[in-house]
Order: structure tokens, then sequence, then C-alpha cells
């Protein structure tokens, strides 16, 4: 009633960061019908009240749709991205809307390149054919936004133990172990990419007994040459961490997600108490050999790259930390293996690779490793190690220049001065 007062009766959806939970105005609470629907108790909606009160305030037309993707790929450019993984839903938008982002991948204009994913659950190999026939659009799998749980700053995340901050409470499993092993097997079959949002340990582990069901359906070797991918992936144990090796599943990691919400008595601390030291385990993951990528998850953290790269060496449990090396890796040649790309030369800047890179104004390059003590590589330009900006002057590096297949996405006032 305070946002219905507030807003001079024009309806809201005010979402929680993490976009798992929303505060609604009573007038959107009314038109999206509410009322009953499962998480619509008290002031914060969430699960199914929320998915109904984010596809109600999603209801736009084609053109403004099409104004606010021009928007983000122009941000993304500027910030040095040739390509954006689309992980689109039935529960987060239209087909309509994964319609108008693949779309800009065949249009004159020189915008990122999209990568699209549709999250919808599968219940056979003929039934997952039938919703990529459906789709109108090609896409790279059935994965993606999927959830097997939620989020930890909503309490929806599935865990194991109670939150810490909230007894009692464990948060939300979406799918079934029966429902993501179909879903598994259905797209293992086919060849394609399968995969979930998951994020705590409770989850992973549905996540897990999913992938022992469908190997054992359809075959282990045929699941992992799917390259199946699970997004978040924020609170893994070295078992889960073995397992996912396993079956060669990529984990789509967030690195601003520790930098903003690890470390103190940040949000993590207040959700989980010491499980928060198991959060990202973005060092354990590249030791278990455990494909991994980075990304931005926007908008719940900003298009930044570098203060992603950031985040990896600064992370703030020391165990986790990795070299600025690796995470430039994770966040270039590792998201288009992630997204199985054609071109394997994608994401390097070697003969014979597309021309699609961005040209940075930097302070300092160095080599950075996570542990001060120890130097992982070669300093002495004879041994060609890649050097990488300084991420420790208290600015990240300025786009200049953002080329994709040699088409210029994307240029500052200073490359022409």
């Amino acid at each position: 009633d305070e946002i219905e007062r507030a807003a001079g009766g024009r309806q809201v959806y005010l979402s929680r960061v993490d976009v798992h939970s929303a505060l609604v105005s009573s007038s959107l609470a009314a038109s999206a019908g509410l009322d009953g629907l499962d998480g619509a108790a008290g002031s914060q909606v969430k699960r199914g009240a929320h998915t109904a009160a984010r596809l109600a305030a999603r209801q736009l037309p084609a053109d403004t749709l099409r104004t606010y993707q021009r928007r983000a790929l122009a941000e993304a450019a500027a910030n040095g991205y040739v390509a954006l993984a689309e992980m689109a839903a039935p529960h987060i938008g239209s087909i309509e809307d994964l319609q108008l982002a693949t779309a800009w991948n065949d249009g004159p204009d020189a915008v990122p390149e999209i990568l699209p994913y549709w999250g919808e659950l599968a219940t056979s190999q003929e039934h997952a054919q039938s919703i990529l026939d459906g789709l109108g659009v090609s896409v790279l799998g059935l994965a993606g936004d999927l959830n097997i749980d939620g989020s930890i700053g909503s309490r929806t995340a599935s865990l194991r133990a109670d939150y810490a901050d909230a007894p009692g409470e464990r948060g939300n499993l979406y799918l079934s172990v029966a429902e993501a092993a179909a879903h598994l097997a259905a797209c293992s079959l086919l060849g394609i990419q399968a995969g979930f949002h998951v994020i705590g340990d409770a989850g992973l582990d549905a996540a897990l007994e999913a992938l022992d069901l469908a190997a054992a359906e359809v075959g282990e070797q045929r699941v992992r040459a799917a390259g199946h991918r699970f997004e978040h992936v924020e609170l893994a144990d070295p078992a889960a961490i073995s397992r996912l090796a396993r079956y060669s599943v990529t984990v789509s990691a967030q690195p601003v997600f520790d930098a903003l919400w690890g470390g103190g008595n940040g949000l993590y601390q207040q959700r989980l108490g010491s499980r928060q030291l198991g959060m990202n385990a973005f060092g354990s993951l590249y030791a278990a050999g455990v494909p991994i990528c980075f990304g931005s998850d926007s908008p719940v953290t900003p298009l930044r790259p570098w203060s992603s790269v950031r985040a990896c060496l600064q992370h703030t449990n020391p165990a986790e930390q990795i070299s600025a090396r690796a995470a430039f890796l994770g966040h270039t040649r590792a998201g288009w293996r992630a997204a199985r790309y054609p071109n394997p030369m994608a994401g390097q800047l070697v003969p014979g690779a597309p021309a699609s890179f961005a040209v940075w104004e930097v302070e300092e390059l160095m080599v950075q490793v996570a542990d001060g003590r120890v130097q992982s590589w070669s300093t002495d330009p004879r041994a060609r190690t890649p050097l990488l900006p300084a991420l420790d002057t208290g600015s990240d590096p300025a786009c200049l220049l953002t080329v994709r297949d040699g088409r210029e996405l994307y240029a500052s006032g200073a490359v022409g001065a």
C-alpha cells in the first residue's frame, strides 16, 4: 500500500537485486492475480507469486522490448563485450522476447552477438525436440535460468541446513530429481546442452543426483558429450566438485557476487554463517578440472569485466583465489567453449581467430597471481608471458574500442582524438 501511494496509482514491480523476489504495489498484485498463489504471503512475493508478478510487469510492446535490448547491447559494447549469453525462459519473458533478441544476429546493426538459450523443462527426447521446433529460432540448448532453486539473498536457494538468519527455512527446490534427470537425458539424446540455475548445496545435490540418473538411462558418455552447463553453483563441497568434473559439466559463475556479498558481515555471512567460506569455490573448481567460465548475471551485477577479473584475484576466501591470467581466460576463451561455439579459435588473439577484440586504456601492465608470495609465470619479456592490466590501481581499464568479426561495435571519443 505504501508503494501504491508513492507511485500515484501506477503499477509497481520492485525487484530485489537478485531478481528472485520483489515488492509489488497493490494494483499490480490485483491485476496479476497474486492472491492465493504460492509465495504471496506478506509484503514480499516469492516463488510462484514472484513469477506471476514479473511476467505481468514485463508485458511490453515489441518496439519497447527492442529499445531496451538496444540499450543493453550498447552498454555491453561500450564495456568490451563482443557477445552475450541470453538466458531466456518462459518464466522470465516471452518467446517473442527471445525472437527479438536473436534477430539482432542477422540484422544490419553492429552489436554484440547473442548466444541464446531457452530454459524450458523437457520430459522426453520428443518433448525437447517439440520445444525446439516451436521456438521459431535456433538456440544453443534448453539451459540457463531453468531453476532448480532460487537465491541466497531471497532465501530461496535450497540448502542442506537452515539459513543462519531464518531458523526453519532451507529454501526451495523448484524441480524434482526425476524432472531434472528426464530433462538431462532428453537433451543428452539430442546432443544439445541442458542446464539449470542452481545455487544452494541441496540444490546442487539434486542436480548431481539427476546427472547420475540420466547417465544410468542414456549412458555417461552421452551425458558428458552434451556439454551441460550449470549456472552459479555457489555452494559446492569437494565431493560435489568431483562429481561435476566427472560429468564435464561447465560451471558458469559470477565473481562479483563474492566481491559484493562475501567476507566480513556481508550477505553470505548473515545468511549462511561459517558456510560462507565454501561459497564460489573458483580455486577448488579449477583444481578439480571443472570447466568454468565467468560472467555478470546482468542485471544482478554490472557489465564490468575487469571488476570481475579483480574479484577472482581478490576472492574473500584466500584458498579460492585464482590468478588474473586464469580469470582472464575464464572471461574470454572459456565463455565461447561453454557455449560450444563452432569456431574453436573464438576468444583468442591468434592467427585464424575471428577479429573480435576490445582495446583498453590501462595505467600499468603486469603479471598478477593469487598468492603474492609466489610468481607463477616469468615476468622476463623474453618469456612472452602475456601481461594484463594492473587491477590494484583503484580504477578499471577504460574501453576505447570494441570490434566483432571486424565490425566496429563501439569507439570512445578518445580513439578519434
